[in-house]
């Protein structure tokens, strides 16, 4: 006879979720049914949530995002025919949704309504509008990329960056996916169109996960290297990401979101492979980035034509939404480059 096998929580929020793991699946169930510890699990979620975002406690925002990214990495995961009975969605989907709505919570209260509001209706002057505020923006043209790497940045550097842009570059095909289920016409073609780019255009050699992985190779950031230098900043970007992207409800916050990500991607990326080449790197590690320069461009102008516009066109308050999801790539980016920058400066030896 099965026992309630409820973890404890003595140990954290994080220390509880990795238990869940470890649970059959008839102890999964029973853990599904007691309400009484799903309570105390969302009682543990709200006070960890509040020491990092009411009180400035950083380990807590470590906490808090470490869990966030576990489960959202089981949603980008292959389940294995092991997992088929274990039903532990019920109370993961419980936590992420109380953590999911601080973080936001947090990103949204950083916005002032006068920026998001005010903005034109219709589809042409509205992208002209949103390109400007990209580009006043300090994460538009931020010195990471076009002063440091730029300039000197060094190989290190570039090994540095791509540790972390592993929060979002190898499950960009399948955020694509999830935000094309339920949309239609020129809309749905359009994220259709960016998803098969993605895949390679059906050559398994040019998917652009795999390329990234050469990048990776190219520069020695393996999987040890990326756990032991990987910033919260990159790890905070990725839950954003994943949580727009999965959240059906966040669709429109996404379309800003992500129209920034291709809009800023190939000035971006530019710079990276400037970089690069000026370091002799194997070209194998480069054709990521150099592909992305010309093809993000269209991107970002079909996202713009094909999916906002539509958008707006159905109905004109889709323009605060798409702007409060640009508003929080933009600062959840500068947040991630400056401390980023911060930290390949300090390794940069003091000009004598």
């Amino acid at each position: 006879m099965c026992t309630n096998p409820k973890p404890s929580l003595d140990d954290g929020l994080l220390a509880a979720l990795h238990a869940l793991a470890g649970l059959r699946a008839d102890e999964l169930t029973l853990l599904c049914d007691d309400y009484a510890f799903r309570g105390e699990l969302a009682a543990l979620c709200d006070a960890s949530t509040e020491r990092a975002y009411g009180h400035g406690d950083r380990a807590a925002l470590e906490e808090v995002h470490a869990a966030l990214a576990l489960i959202h990495d089981g949603e980008f995961r292959a389940p294995t025919l092991d997992e088929v009975d274990h039903e532990r969605q019920t109370i993961l989907r419980d936590v992420g949704a109380r953590l999911e709505r601080a973080v936001l919570g947090h990103e949204l209260s950083r916005i002032s309504e006068d920026s998001v509001t005010g903005h034109p209706t219709t589809g042409p002057e509205y992208v002209r509008w949103l390109k400007t505020v990209v580009s006043e923006h300090p994460a538009g043209w931020h010195p990471l990329y076009h002063r440091h790497l730029a300039e000197s940045g060094s190989r290190e550097d570039l090994r540095l960056l791509l540790a972390q842009e592993t929060s979002l570059d190898p499950r960009f095909d399948d955020i694509l996916a999830f935000m094309q289920i339920g949309r239609q016409g020129a809309e749905k073609l359009e994220i259709a169109a960016n998803y098969w780019d993605e895949m390679g255009n059906g050559d398994p050699a040019r998917v652009h996960s795999a390329l990234f992985g050469q990048a990776l190779d190219a520069v020695g950031a393996d999987p040890s290297y990326i756990r032991d230098s990987f910033l919260l900043e990159a790890g905070i970007s990725g839950n954003v990401s994943a949580c727009l992207a999965l959240s059906r409800r966040h669709y429109h916050k996404a379309v800003g979101y992500f129209g920034v990500t291709e809009y800023l991607a190939p000035r971006r990326f530019r710079c990276v492979v400037d970089a690069w080449r000026r370091h002799g790197l194997d070209e194998v590690g480069i054709v990521y980035h150099d592909l992305h320069i010309g093809v993000d461009a269209q991107h970002a102008a079909g996202w713009f034509k094909n999916v906002v516009h539509p958008l707006l066109r159905a109905d004109p308050r889709a323009g605060r939404e798409i702007a409060l999801g640009a508003m929080i790539r933009l600062n959840t980016s500068a947040d991630y480059l400056d401390a980023l920058l911060g930290r390949m400066s300090a390794a940069t030896p003091a000009a004598v």
